[in-house]
């Protein structure tokens, strides 16, 4: 579905990319700085602070955005908007509130962010990593992984892609 929006590639941020997206956060740059970082990456800026995600979306709105906690709170707890820009969510498995540990990342939420077109992008932390967990991930229809093990998680991927696609792996 080309209205979910697909990490297809990152490279590391230079110095001279982290001063240019220091200026285009203070509102010192104008869209056309957005655009050339747009066409560099497939870009989602994400914060924690949803007043903070909506500030640099108001500075800088040709910047694709995934929201805060309460940008996300709201829809997932209230079937609200996410927020202004947004066209992925960036968040855990489960969320800790209180005593009580939510499931965030479930095959449910997952489908209903692809029916509004929105991408869901996972990142791993006291969930814990393991192969058992990707593999969830993956068969829920996730459409990111953020690990700390890149190159175990790669391997996976390859070894599943050639047990749908009946090949043997290449590199």
């Amino acid at each position: 579905d080309d209205r979910v929006a697909r990490l297809h590639h990152l490279r590391p941020l230079d110095r001279a990319d982290r001063q240019e997206l220091a200026s285009v956060a203070g509102g010192v740059a104008g869209e056309h700085v957005a655009a050339q970082l747009t066409e560099l990456w497939e870009l989602v800026v994400a914060y924690f602070k949803q007043e903070a995600v909506d500030r640099f979306h108001q500075l800088v709105p040709a910047l694709p955005v995934a929201p805060g906690i309460g940008g996300a709170a709201n829809w997932l707890l209230s079937g609200g908007s996410p927020g202004a820009g947004v066209v992925a969510f960036q968040l855990p498995i489960t969320y800790k509130l209180g005593d009580q540990t939510l499931q965030v990342t479930t095959k449910e939420n997952v489908a209903r962010a692809h029916r509004e077109g929105f991408a869901w992008h996972t990142w791993l932390s006291d969930d814990g990593e393991s192969p058992a967990i990707w593999t969830s991930l993956i068969d829920d229809g996730v459409d990111g992984v953020m690990t700390a093990r890149p190159k175990a998680f790669a391997e996976l991927l390859h070894k599943r892609a050639h047990r749908l696609h009946g090949k043997p792996p290449t590199r």
